[in-house]
């Protein structure tokens, strides 16, 4: 910059210890941002205010709504009848690939039992085999088993499916874990 334009910029009186404060225009995209949130303050609280834009209280308290309807009565487990409603191929396969990804550590691959009982045989230690039985115990868990409340992490179409592929491999007989439980016949 020549010495000319240094000496219009120069702030007549504020000359402090030989330093000489200068004019300088904020840069222009700070003041695209600082003029932008002003805009954006006025258009937030016009649609707050007058145009009933709903609040964050109202938001979760519709989410919330939308959640309980997704999930039906609460502690309301579905009956033996809803569940053979339910229960078919497709459901059966969607149960395999969820019980694959989150059962095998336990149960083994083919339900032959690790750590968890074998669910292939026709002993059961929470229930007697039914769908009903079944789909609780993957709802619920049984903490004191170290067996997962499956219902807290998984979707309800995927408990339901799993419920689905467990009952479809019972009385299977594949060998493994020795039997655990009551014999159901």
């Amino acid at each position: 910059m020549s010495e000319n334009n240094i000496d219009e910029k120069i702030i007549p009186g504020h000359e402090y210890d030989g330093i000489r404060e200068l004019d300088n225009p904020l840069p222009g995209w700070w003041l695209t941002t600082f003029y932008g949130t002003i805009i954006f303050a006025v258009g937030y609280y016009v649609a707050y205010t007058f145009l009933g834009a709903p609040t964050q209280s109202q938001e979760l308290k519709e989410a919330m709504t939308q959640i309980a309807a997704l999930q039906g009565p609460v502690g309301k487990l579905p009956t033996e009848d809803e569940l053979s409603a339910k229960f078919n191929t497709q459901t059966i396969a969607d149960g395999k690939a969820v019980f694959v990804a989150r059962c095998v550590a336990c149960h083994g691959d083919k339900g032959q039992g690790l750590v968890g009982p074998n669910l292939t045989d026709a002993y059961w230690i929470h229930g007697k085999g039914t769908r009903a039985d079944i789909f609780k115990v993957i709802h619920d868990g049984v903490p004191d088993k170290g067996m997962l409340a499956w219902g807290e992490i998984l979707k309800p179409e995927e408990v339901l499916a799993v419920s689905s592929f467990v009952y479809s491999i019972r009385n299977t007989n594949v060998p493994g874990k020795a039997p655990q439980g009551d014999k159901v016949e």
